[in-house]
């Protein structure tokens, strides 16, 4: 390639484009001129190869109108269409896309290339290096390397070669380690390679082979890299397909001039091996918009918190919504469910109440049924131990008569007749006793003394089991009180007795009864024991009906001293001693 020739080609196309643009810019000035707005992103052939021959026949096909080129400024399109007056322009179709979408632009033709089949794949990108750079053979290749440009927003000479790379997965903005920009791809970027200040050039497809075949360089020196194979396009290039150079109309411009303008576009048939015509797929050019998050998309590499909350406000407000409602769900879930869990456990509790008041009252029940059982066998031992007892007495008053009247009485045989007399006549009280309980029936009550009734109890126990268990005594010389001496023994019998039973597994087992005066109305039995502790429900069970806390007892015998306290109008407590024992207290009006 002689670049001698290069730069002066370089300085005919820089003239070349001054002279056309003067030209074009300040020609037809008419009361009647259409402008068509120029949003230069191009290389400078695009003038003479398409843009003078455009503008030439609309002016000869549509000589009611005198069409105009104006520059208008590529960084800010849309306020300088607006500002200017401009009724069509033609742009990239990346540019279109974006114009589309901020003014509601309307497609008027598609620049085709003769190379192309299809007006929406007639444009790509084309990745070129020396043909000696063996170590660049892919995309993935050029990772890291420096590059070099037309313009940073030309679309095929560079924005749909960074799609590319962002399809295959990497980051266009941090995939070349340089980027270097031109302006020109010819003959500015090719020659950055020859001088190795690039590694690789990114020009517009079918650019190398046509610099070719006009004889500007020699093709052999320089590579495509990755080339694509398809049949769409015929000539190399890198990348996808996307829509060539769009002639747009403004969405302020008349339907009836805007076709007329594309009748005459599409007449005009193919100029400089391009042609005029009508592309309708254009959503590649918004995935790659959307894809390198430019243009219309540029919000979304703004990650600030104005910027989320402009991309994601509806998003973020609905979420805030839902997790109010969640919050305000949660919060009415937890207060029903405590709600209905004291519910529950109120109705459980009310239930174990239930369950035990029954449990008790047929505990009750067979308490009872048992004392009833009781009563009835009571009543006929009694009844039947009435027969046996009178022949005892009988023969008893035989005995006694025969011995005095045989002559052979002496004081022994008197005294054990007399006990036996005394003993037999106290079980008679007892049956009579015991059939007035079977049948509900009361005895009168006496003035008695309990001084001499508790002397009578401690014989009966020193007689019994417990003989060997010291009971401590002490009382007044009287005490009288109105009542049923056998009965009130029968008491003090049964609270010494089970004072004994407890007592008796000491070591030193020690019980006492003692006879005070409450007070000036009242006397005071109590028998205290020094037996094993009590717990609550060992202790518990001596106030319940018929329970007894011995391990074989019934129950019977502090029922019975119940029924005797109840039946003289006084109390009967129990409570514990310190550190154990049990202390019964029975406290009875005097008499």
């Amino acid at each position: 390639m002689k670049w001698s020739t290069v730069n002066r080609v370089r300085k005919i196309f820089n003239a070349a484009a001054s002279v056309f643009a003067a030209l074009t810019f300040c020609t037809y000035a008419h009361a009647d001129e259409i402008k068509i707005g120029i949003i230069d992103s191009f290389n400078p052939g695009l003038f003479s190869e398409t843009l003078s021959p455009t503008l030439d026949y609309l002016n000869q096909k549509l000589p009611q109108h005198q069409f105009k080129f104006v520059p208008v400024n590529s960084i800010n399109p849309a306020e300088d269409l607006k500002r200017q007056d401009v009724s069509f322009f033609i742009c990239s179709a990346g540019t279109f896309h974006e114009l589309s979408l901020l003014q509601g632009a309307m497609h008027i033709a598609t620049r085709k290339t003769v190379l192309s089949e299809d007006p929406s794949a007639s444009e790509a990108s084309t990745f070129v290096t020396l043909a000696d750079r063996k170590d660049l053979d892919s995309l993935a290749s050029l990772k890291g390397k420096t590059v070099v440009a037309s313009q940073p927003n030309s679309f095929d000479g560079w924005l749909i070669a960074l799609h590319e790379i962002h399809k295959l997965g990497f980051n266009p903005d941090n995939f070349f380690s340089k980027a270097l920009f031109s302006h020109f791809q010819f003959p500015d970027a090719l020659m950055a390679l020859v001088e190795r200040k690039a590694d690789v050039a990114i020009l517009s497809a079918c650019l190398l082979e046509k610099m070719a075949d006009e004889g500007l360089l020699d093709q052999s020196e320089f590579k495509v890299v990755a080339p694509k194979s398809n049949t769409t396009l015929h000539c190399a290039h890198s990348t996808d397909l996307y829509p060539g150079i769009v002639f747009a109309s403004v969405e302020q411009t008349s339907p009836k001039l805007a076709w007329e303008v594309t009748s005459a576009l599409i007449s005009i048939g193919a100029t400089n091996d391009y042609e005029w015509t009508i592309a309708n797929r254009f959503s590649k050019v918004s995935d790659l918009y959307r894809d390198l998050q430019i243009g219309p998309y540029a919000y979304l590499k703004d990650w600030s918190l104005n910027g989320v909350i402009s991309r994601f406000g509806t998003e973020i407000g609905v979420a805030a919504l839902l997790l109010l409602m969640l919050i305000g769900n949660w919060f009415y879930l937890r207060r029903t469910v405590a709600k209905r869990t004291a519910q529950v456990k109120r109705t459980l509790e009310r239930q174990i109440q239930l369950e035990k008041e029954q449990r008790e009252s047929r505990l009750r029940l067979a308490q009872l049924e048992k004392f009833g059982v009781i009563s009835q066998m009571s009543g006929m031992l009694a009844h039947e131990c009435q027969q046996p007892l009178m022949a005892i007495n009988n023969y008893l008053a035989g005995l006694k008569y025969h011995l005095q009247k045989e002559g052979r009485s002496d004081a022994l045989t008197a005294k054990a007749i007399s006990n036996l007399e005394s003993n037999s006549e106290r079980i008679g009280d007892i049956i009579i006793r015991v059939r007035n309980y079977a049948k509900r029936k009361r005895g009168t009550l006496k003035r008695c003394d309990l001084t001499q009734i508790a002397e009578s109890a401690l014989t009966v126990l020193a007689s019994g089991q417990y003989k060997n268990i010291p009971i401590k005594y002490q009382g007044p010389q009287h005490a009288y009180v109105s009542g049923e001496p056998l009965e009130l023994e029968l008491l003090m019998i049964n609270l010494m007795r089970n004072a004994c039973s407890a007592a008796e597994s000491q070591s030193q087992p020690a019980v006492s009864l003692t006879i005070t005066d409450a007070d000036t109305d009242q006397f005071c039995i109590e028998v205290e024991d020094n037996g094993p502790a009590l717990d609550d429900a060992g202790f518990a069970r001596l106030k319940s009906l018929g329970d007894s806390i011995k391990p074989n007892g019934m129950g019977i015998g502090l029922s019975l001293v119940r029924g005797i306290a109840d039946s003289h109008g006084g109390t009967l407590e129990f409570s514990r001693l310190q550190p154990n024992g049990i202390s019964a207290k029975f406290t009875i009006e005097n008499g």
